[in-house]
């Protein structure tokens, strides 16, 4: 069953039947504020932080789904009758898609409704009784303010009256105090009302406010909760709107909300224009100076827009220039759509806003998770180099003299020029926790977290250009300065120190699987990974020795004969005939061996020898042919398998799971994305797009009666089959899978990547595939990329042209000057 459709020429989903089973969500936001938003309008903003900076309140996990929101309501004057831009959260009768609504039935009649998410706005529409109302919801760049751009047809032929109404609840800023005590928050919260704004406060943080403005004065308002909704009843039936007025009343307790009303009467043909706005900061200071701005909604010719529109274009030319930044047109109607917007945007998402904030997690941790970090940044480098740069060098600030990471860390803490709040005396005592106290040691470290960071930052140099990077002194945690080079090496030392009697790395912790929880015991993922990121190491020591760095020369000499040893160990052992074991216990019993009667194999592992180019064309052929028969089925590949049903504490928390679910032989889906890559480097493209195309949110369009989550957003799992709901979606957005499925189509699929001298196109495509064509900038240049497959193989570049001059297959191609346009033509064969 379908709920709605991609509208690819205006990057945006469309639903077009409301009642989707679960909340479908979009993000909005790209500095300071943050949205996350339904297709009903529920949801919740905050500023700066998820946990401590709050703005507007949402009640997780509840009945009914996604309440409360960002809610515009009209009422018709002339009957009571009373409806939602959204669908919810009134919740009228609809009309089929495809059917028209009946503008002169009366009330009870059935309306339609549409919600539109694109790349930072989302557009609810309504169609009820002959009045068309469309909310455009989104953040500017450069305003702390959330705008709602409102306009109301009147589609009939006669004069209507309504009333127009804003509804927001406000939260007590930070979750704890929301959530779990009220006897203080609900007696430290205030509201006033003057000059059309509603301001809210929070008297015990005199710094804290937030506000509610318009673009005219209102006929009404409410800034009591209690007062709008009226006793035993919810957002459906909020008494102010059915009476039409708001009660004009403020207090300095209780729960607050920001309600406007307006009196609007319609013409036959006429549009009321009406901003909304919920903002970030006190009257005074913020909320006058963005309601004189967004204001004047009078239509007028370019340039001299109104200042929403001017914004809201502001908002849709900041998302084009990053898409530009790499497109693809190949036969994929599915990849092209969502690597040219959807992957892209959920992989943004992801560094701007880091993982702590969806309708699953709501806010309940701060800061930033370390292998999360390091490897959502390396996937958007190039469309946001500010905010990668950014989060490598918080991930840097954060990591220890040993050269391991700290797990889950507050940038701010080892951040000197961090904002600091003023000292107010406050009845509630928390403990300022010394720097000191943060550092865990090694009984919390997870073996594979600075692992990740390595490549990010030399993935980070070869986009940038910026090798100086490389030489920029940033302190450890403890405090102690070093260059970003020396934090890499570092980083490879650890996991040098770190391996058992046989070779193999500690899982200390845990590794990436943080289920798997092998203390004592030993972890072939990680052996890998550092595999992998000594290779990538190697690249800028080997950079560096060609410009006369002699301690550079003495880096190469290790760390290739420690890759040289890895390989070894892989090889002695690691192979179990079809694919790799998992590691062994602290008891050194193998882990996801054929010899095991549950996890006999796991998914996670299995790409990385490939990789981290340390293992054979046969042996890689092999563990992916064991993934595909083993692990794989039609909504992905299941991260382990039998899955575990007997409890066994030397494997960890994965046999305290359910089957089926999440680490127990769920699709999990970020480690999807990594036998994509080992097929491509394998040059079986086929089979790679086969991986790809088996958990393509794109695919499920027409299912969600089974996958019931977004099409357009990967989710973190999916029921595996020994549960009874294969196949069903959980927790979208926040997940790895989109950072590394943009990576895994665009630097494997389609084989553009770089190195530090160049751009190298290497693909592994479908056979069937006649070609394909991306456009990437790079360093300021745009290069045009054409690739051909006359001969309709998967891999083999047998020819390249730049510019139309002959070009050495496989060399890479240099860096041109800026503003240049460069055209490259690839022939497989």
């Amino acid at each position: 069953m379908r709920y709605g459709f991609f509208d690819t020429d205006a990057d945006e989903y469309v639903i077009d039947r409301p009642d989707v089973p679960v909340s479908w969500t979009n993000y909005l936001g790209t500095k300071n504020m943050c949205t996350v938003l339904s297709h009903h309008g529920g949801g919740y903003s905050y500023y700066k932080s998820s946990q401590y900076g709050r703005i507007s309140r949402f009640r997780q996990n509840g009945v009914p789904l996604d309440r409360p929101g960002h809610y515009v309501y009209l009422r018709d004057d002339a009957d009571g009758d009373y409806w939602s831009a959204s669908w919810q959260p009134v919740g009228k009768p609809f009309v089929e898609p495809g059917e028209e609504p009946d503008a002169a039935a009366g009330p009870g009649a059935k309306g339609r409704w549409t919600t539109r998410h694109g790349m930072g706005y989302t557009r609810f529409r309504s169609e009820y009784r002959g009045i068309d109302t469309e909310q455009t919801v989104f953040i500017p760049l450069d305003d702390d303010v959330e705008v709602w751009d409102v306009r109301v047809t009147n589609t009939s032929d006669r004069v209507r009256e309504l009333t127009v109404a804003s509804y927001v609840e406000f939260s007590f800023h930070t979750i704890t105090i929301d959530n779990q005590n009220l006897q203080m928050s609900l007696y430290a919260s205030g509201s006033s009302y003057a000059d059309g704004i509603i301001e809210y406060d929070f008297y015990y943080e005199p710094w804290t406010f937030h506000y509610v403005a318009s673009s005219e004065t209102p006929s009404s308002y409410d800034s009591l909760r209690d007062n709008f909704i009226g006793p035993y009843r919810t957002e459906t039936n909020p008494v102010a709107v059915e009476r039409g007025a708001g009660s004009n009343q403020s207090a300095t307790t209780q729960n607050h909300c920001g309600s406007l009303q307006h009196k609007v009467v319609l013409q036959p043909g006429e549009t009321k224009r009406l901003v909304y706005l919920l903002g970030y900061g006190s009257r005074d200071e913020a909320g006058r100076a963005m309601q004189a701005k967004y204001s004047d909604v009078a239509s007028a010719e370019p340039p001299a827009l109104p200042a929403v529109d001017l914004e809201f274009q502001r908002l849709r030319d900041y998302w084009h220039a990053k898409q530009d930044k790499l497109r693809i047109r190949t036969p994929h109607e599915g990849m092209n759509t969502m690597i040219n917007s959807w992957t892209l945007l959920q992989a943004e998402t992801c560094v701007v806003w880091s993982r702590f904030a969806s309708f699953v997690e709501v806010g309940g941790r701060n800061g930033l998770g370390y292998r999360d970090t390091a490897q959502d940044v390396m996937s958007v480098i190039h469309s946001n180099p500010t905010k990668t740069r950014q989060r490598i060098l918080e991930l840097l600030r954060a990591q220890t003299e040993q050269g391991y990471g700290l797990h889950l860390f507050d940038p701010k803490a080892f951040d000197p020029d961090a904002e600091q709040l003023p000292d107010v005396p406050s009845p509630t005592i928390v403990p300022t926790p010394n720097v000191a106290d943060l550092i865990h040691g090694l009984e919390d470290t997870c073996s594979d977290d600075h692992l990740w960071l390595v490549p990010s930052v030399v993935e980070y140099v070869k986009e940038t250009g910026d090798l100086a990077f490389l030489d920029l002194e940033v302190p450890f945690a403890q405090g102690t300065p070093a260059t970003v080079y020396e934090h890499l090496r570092r980083a490879l030392e650890f996991s040098a120190e770190q391996v058992g009697p046989n070779g193999v790395a500690l899982g200390l912790r845990a590794d990436w699987n943080d289920c798997l929880n092998l203390g004592g015991g030993e972890t072939s993922l990680v052996t890998f990974l550092h595999a992998w990121a000594i290779r990538a190491f190697l690249e800028i020591c080997e950079h560096r020795r060609a410009a006369g760095d002699a301690s550079a020369s003495e880096d190469v000499e290790r760390w290739t004969a420690e890759l040289d040893r890895i390989r070894g160990v892989a090889d002695a052992e690691l192979w179990d005939g079809r694919w790799w074991i998992r590691g062994y216990t602290r008891d050194g019993v193998k882990i996801g061996s054929a010899a095991n009667d549950e996890g006999k194999i796991f998914l996670e592992h299995q790409a990385w020898p490939v990789i981290a180019g340390i293992t054979s064309q046969e042996r890689g052929e092999a563990s992916m042919d064991s993934v595909r028969e083993l692990l794989g089925s039609e909504y992905g590949s299941h991260l382990n398998w039998p899955a575990f049903t007997k409890v066994d504490d030397t494997v960890g928390f994965v046999t305290r799971v359910y089957p089926g679910i999440k680490e127990n032989a769920a699709i999990f889906s970020h480690p999807n994305a990594w036998p994509i890559i080992a097929e491509a480097l394998l040059g079986r493209g086929d089979e790679a797009v086969q991986f790809y195309d088996s958990i393509l949110p794109f695919n499920q369009n027409d299912n969600i009666e089974v996958r019931g989550a977004e099409p357009y957003a990967y989710v973190q799992f999916l029921y595996g089959r020994d549960h009874e709901w294969f196949g069903k979606a959980q927790n979208p957005w926040l997940t790895g899978t989109a950072g590394w499925m943009y990576t895994a189509v665009t630097k494997y699929v389609l084989g553009v990547r770089l190195a530090l001298d160049g751009l190298v196109v290497d693909p592994s495509i479908p056979a069937d595939w006649d070609g394909f064509d991306v456009r990437r900038e790079w360093r300021g240049a745009v290069y045009e990329i054409e690739v051909r497959n006359p001969e309709h193989v998967s891999h083999g570049v047998a020819s390249v042209t730049v510019d139309g001059v002959a070009h050495e297959p496989g060399t890479p191609i240099p860096a041109a000057p800026a503003g240049s346009t460069v055209n490259v033509v690839v022939t497989l064969g």
